[in-house]
């Protein structure tokens, strides 16, 4: 996903106006706590360098969260049902992870999560990913099977959460197998407390390989008008004000590092305005992440 767009903003006599719209993106992370919150990223973060694509990023915190080398044997497995998958055999994908798991006894994290992810599939209706062998083997009765599957699911998962706790895709998976059987609630306290982890690179890139997702750049719902300094005004300050924004999962814009400012009084007007900004957040599909968006404020 490439753009040369950016957020362009006015200033002009204390009122803001918008320009031109667009959004640079990239994964981010949090630190952990309510999974609601977003005011607590405690490590002060650099934005990657360039603009007009996808941006991964990791709080500093999660650096080596996810830096496990898999056993071979895990990756021929993970590689085989990716096969399976793509070619429609994802109940097949499902029984090669199943046999793998009975012959190690307890597989890496990656390859539960990736089990655990194809059973929320199977349990949300997807036939193509029903196994007809295994500790969750269809039976033909979707009033049986679909229950089963979604235990097995959760089973899985909270297995991938022992080994990777700090991964926020175990609670996404999770979520989607709650309201699956149509508990609501802790689907959404489950997908809630997701955005207080990590944003692992290896964990999202299963969700975009077995559900197909895109990632969607966040998008400004609420600015505030920054204020033009006064000593500014008097010396004749004008010009663009850069900056890049860390915004949470929640829409709330977390951390704000200026790119460039030609003068350090509206630069620090700018920050303090768009912090105040709200958005929608980025999301890898229906996933919230955490993401850097660039803006300019221009002080006329």
């Amino acid at each position: 996903m490439r753009s040369s767009r950016i957020i362009r903003l006015c200033v002009l006599t204390g009122f803001l106006i918008p320009i031109h719209l667009c959004l640079l993106v990239g994964c981010a992370v949090r630190q952990p706590g309510s999974g609601l919150g977003d005011s607590d990223v405690m490590l002060r973060e650099v934005a990657p360098p360039g603009g007009g694509s996808w941006r991964p990023h990791e709080l500093r915190r999660c650096a080596g969260v996810d830096q496990a080398v898999l056993s071979r044997g895990a990756r021929e497995v993970l590689s085989t049902a990716h096969d399976l998958f793509r070619m429609g055999e994802g109940g097949d994908s499902v029984i090669e992870l199943e046999l793998y798991l009975s012959e190690k006894g307890r597989a890496d994290g990656l390859v539960l999560l990736t089990l655990g992810q194809l059973y929320v599939l199977a349990g949300q209706g997807e036939p193509s990913v029903e196994p007809r062998e295994g500790p969750a083997a269809i039976t033909g009765d979707w009033g049986v099977d679909r229950p089963r599957l979604l235990a097995r699911a959760e089973q899985v998962l909270r297995e991938a959460a022992n080994q990777r706790p700090d991964d926020s895709v175990v609670d996404y998976l999770l979520a989607d197998a709650a309201r699956a059987r149509g508990d609501m609630s802790a689907g959404a306290a489950l997908f809630a407390h997701g955005f207080g982890k990590c944003t692992l690179s290896a964990s999202t890139a299963v969700l975009a390989r077995y559900q197909g997702l895109n990632p969607h750049p966040a998008l400004q719902t609420k600015g505030v008008a920054p204020e033009y300094p006064a000593s500014a005004a008097r010396d004749g300050i004008s010009g663009e004000v850069v900056l890049d924004l860390l915004v949470a999962p929640t829409g709330r814009v977390s951390q704000v590092s200026v790119v460039s400012s030609p003068d350090r009084r509206i630069g620090e007007a700018a920050t303090a305005a768009m912090t105040k900004a709200e958005f929608s957040p980025g999301r890898l599909g229906k996933y919230p992440v955490w993401s850097w968006v660039r803006v300019t404020v221009a002080f006329r």
